[in-house]
This record gives C-alpha cells, sequence and structure tokens, in this order.
C-alpha cells in the first residue's frame, strides 16, 4: 500500500491555501462595501456641491452660504479617508492574492512530488511482482524436470 511520508504537509498546505482563498474572499467583500461608501460619499458631495451653487444663484443668505460651505468641507474629507480606506483594502486585497498564489503553488508541488512517488511506488512494486513471478517460473520449471 502506497503510503506518502509528507501527506501531513500536504494537508496543512490544503488548509493554508483554503484560509488563504477565505481571507481573500473577506477582503474582496471589505473592498465592494468601501467603494459603495466611496462612491456613495462622492454623490453627496457632488450633490452638495450642486445645492450650494444653486442656492448662490438664489442670493441665499451668507449664514446657510457657510453652513453649506462646512458641509462640503466635511464631505471632501470623508471622501478623501474613504479613498484613503479604498486603496488601502485594495493593497491588502493584492497581499492576499499574493499569499493564495504562493500557497497554490506550495502544495501543487508537493502533489508533483507525491504523483513522483507514487510513480516509483507503482515501478518498484512491478518489478517485484515480475520478479515473484520469474521465481514461481522457475520453480515449476524446476518441479516439471524432476
Amino acid at each position: 500500500m502506497f503510503k506518502f511520508s509528507l501527506e501531513a504537509v500536504l494537508k496543512h498546505r490544503q488548509i493554508r491555501e483554503e484560509n488563504a482563498s477565505r481571507a481573500l474572499t473577506e477582503v474582496t467583500e471589505r473592498l465592494q462595501r468601501v467603494r459603495d461608501n466611496f462612491n456613495r460619499l462622492q454623490t453627496l458631495r457632488e450633490g452638495e456641491l450642486l445645492v450650494s451653487q444653486a442656492a448662490l444663484e438664489k442670493g441665499v443668505p451668507v449664514a446657510e452660504m457657510e453652513l453649506s460651505r462646512f458641509c462640503e468641507i466635511k464631505l471632501m474629507h470623508e471622501v478623501d479617508a474613504a479613498g484613503r480606506l479604498a486603496e488601502d483594502t485594495a493593497k491588502e486585497r493584492l497581499i492576499k492574492e499574493e499569499e493564495l498564489l504562493s500557497c497554490v503553488k506550495d502544495r501543487r508541488l508537493l502533489e508533483r512530488v507525491r504523483e513522483h512517488h507514487f510513480l516509483a511506488y507503482k515501478q518498484e512494486n512491478e518489478k517485484l511482482e515480475l520478479r515473484n513471478l520469474d521465481e514461481i517460473a522457475v520453480i515449476r520449471a524446476a518441479r516439471l524436470k524432476k
């Protein structure tokens, strides 16, 4: 019976690959949420700009214009923060992709090693079987001569 000596290592690498895959999925989902939030904030900021321009054209009092401007500045800061968060999350996603690719390569390498060991095992068994058949044939020939 074939027994691969590194089977435990192969199972460990498979588990590492599954964990890396899960981590990549989580980061991808988080990146999508961050991008959605970024897009929402940009839309709000653009809407606030349009409202400010419309208010300016109507001749709204200065106090209201100042309040609108503060809201606009706050939204700009939020958009910038969301943009940086999106960039950081995208970088983290790339790192997770690289980790997953590394895990996949490690696992495939061990699987190839296992295949080579299995082929060597099969060849050795075939040689042993032929040797046994030759011995049986020699014993039979010796019996027939008697």
